[in-house]
């Protein structure tokens, strides 16, 4: 016979931020999580140059990011949230999934790119890169908003219903 647990296992998601854009979606989407489950998160942004440069630059272009990543997560999660954050070097969908490998992660969050028809035609993509070779779910989600997040969104996000099950306890 089947005993239910009480104790609610932490689910580890892995959210990889675009700085310039900070993937509002994205963030209002894990709070939502978070306020439902116990979550770990980890707020990860890839720094991807195209130059060689001292050591140096590359480790204040780090220290930078990671700084903002702590300020997203500050801002979006509280303290009362477990939130890490890492920065990677490399091509983004690669460092995306070595991060879900090594963090152990149970569900990777991504927004959905900017639609345009020639990235569509022309390019593969990070989103792309990172569903096929993600060690687990990958849930990519539609981008919402418009310009900023001051004008604030009163309805859900389309993919709730969608995850909802992912969470729920079951009986082990």
């Amino acid at each position: 016979m089947p005993v239910e647990s009480n104790t609610m296992q932490t689910k580890r998601i892995l959210i990889p931020i675009n700085l310039p854009n900070r993937s509002f979606d994205t963030l209002l989407f894990a709070k939502q999580m978070a306020d439902e489950v116990s979550v770990s998160l980890t707020l990860l942004y890839v720094v991807r140059l195209n130059i060689a440069s001292e050591s140096r630059v590359y480790d204040e272009i780090c220290l930078e990011s990671e700084q903002a990543l702590r300020q997203i997560g500050t801002r979006f999660f509280g303290g009362a949230q477990a939130v890490s954050v890492s920065v990677r070097m490399g091509k983004p969908d690669g460092q995306i999934v070595a991060e879900a490998e090594s963090g152990h992660a149970e569900l990777i969050l991504l927004s959905s790119p900017k639609p345009s028809p020639w990235k569509r035609l022309f390019s593969d993509g990070t989103v792309k890169g990172v569903v096929r070779m993600a060690p687990c779910p990958t849930l990519v989600l539609p981008r919402i908003w418009k310009v900023t997040p001051e004008k604030c969104r009163v309805a859900p996000h389309p993919a709730a219903a969608v995850t909802a099950h992912w969470f729920t306890s079951a009986p082990v």
